[in-house]
C-alpha cells in the first residue's frame, strides 16, 4: 500500500477522504487535533503543528505521496492567520516532502485564487489569479511554491482549486454562483485520489468542482491530465436560488 500522509486530517475534506480511502492508502494522519474516531492499523495518527519546521520534517519519512489539506480555509482571515497556517506550514512541508523523497506533493488550493473575476466569467486554464482576499492570496504563494519546486526540484505537484465543499444533504447553496462551484464528496474523494495516482511531471493545476451544469471552472483539462470524472451536479441536487 502507498504511503500517504495526509494534514489537516479532521477537517472536512480530510475525513471524507480517509474515510473513502481507507482501504487503498495506508494514511499518516496528522492535524492540531485528534480525529473523531480511534485510527485503526495500517493507519496512524501524529499530531503536529506545521508551522514549526521540524515537525514537517519528521512527518514525511518514507512517505510517498503528501495530500496538504491543513490551514485556515476562512476568505476573512486576517494576515495574522494565514502567514503561520497557510504560508508557512506550507513551505515547511513541501521542502520536507521534496528532501524526504517523495512522489508527489499534492496541494488544497482554492478558487479563491480565481474569486477577483466576475461571477458569471468562466475560470480556464492559463488564466491569471485574481484573489479577492488574503486567504486567496495564500493559496495562489501555495501554487507558486508547486511551481517553483517542480522546477528547480523534479517534484511532481498538483494544487486542487477547490471550490464549496457541501454536502449533498445539507442546507441548500444560497447563490447560483455557489451551485457553478459546488463540489460534493463524492467527486471530493476521487478528485484527491487521481491527484495521488495519475501520471503529473511538473506541476499542474486542477479545478475542483463537480459537473455542475455551469461550472464557474471548466474542467476539460483537469479531466484530461488527472482522468478525473465527476459524477454530480449542483443544479440537479440543489432547489435553484433566486440569486
Amino acid at each position: 500500500m502507498q504511503k500517504v500522509l495526509v494534514t489537516g486530517s479532521s477537517g472536512r475534506i480530510g475525513q471524507a477522504f480517509v474515510a473513502a480511502y481507507q482501504d487503498r492508502y495506508a494514511f499518516v494522519l496528522t492535524d492540531l487535533r485528534a480525529p473523531a474516531a480511534p485510527v485503526k492499523d495500517p493507519h496512524r495518527f501524529v499530531p503536529a503543528d506545521l508551522s514549526d519546521a521540524q515537525a514537517a520534517e519528521a512527518l514525511c519519512d518514507g512517505v510517498d505521496t503528501v495530500v496538504h489539506l491543513a490551514g485556515v480555509p476562512d476568505p476573512e482571515a486576517a494576515f495574522d492567520a494565514v502567514l503561520p497556517a497557510n504560508i508557512l506550514a506550507t513551505t515547511y512541508l513541501i521542502a520536507a516532502a521534496q528532501k524526504a523523497g517523495c512522489r508527489r506533493f499534492v496541494f488544497a488550493s482554492s478558487a479563491q485564487t480565481i474569486e477577483g473575476y466576475p461571477v458569471d466569467r468562466q475560470i480556464v486554464p492559463g488564466m491569471a489569479v485574481a484573489p479577492a482576499n488574503l486567504y486567496g492570496v495564500s493559496k495562489c504563494y501555495g501554487e507558486a511554491l508547486c511551481s517553483f519546486y517542480a522546477t528547480r526540484h523534479g517534484l511532481s505537484c498538483v494544487s486542487l482549486r477547490i471550490g464549496a465543499f457541501e454536502p449533498a444533504d445539507g442546507p441548500p447553496l444560497e447563490t447560483k454562483r455557489d451551485l457553478s462551484a459546488w463540489l460534493s464528496h463524492r467527486d471530493a474523494t476521487h478528485l484527491i485520489d487521481r491527484a495521488i495516482q495519475a501520471d503529473v511531471d511538473g506541476s499542474f493545476i486542477a479545478h475542483g468542482i463537480s459537473d455542475n451544469r455551469f461550472k464557474r471552472l471548466d474542467l476539460s483539462e483537469t479531466c484530461r491530465v488527472l482522468g478525473y470524472a465527476p459524477q454530480d451536479d449542483a443544479f440537479s441536487t440543489f432547489p435553484m436560488p433566486s440569486a
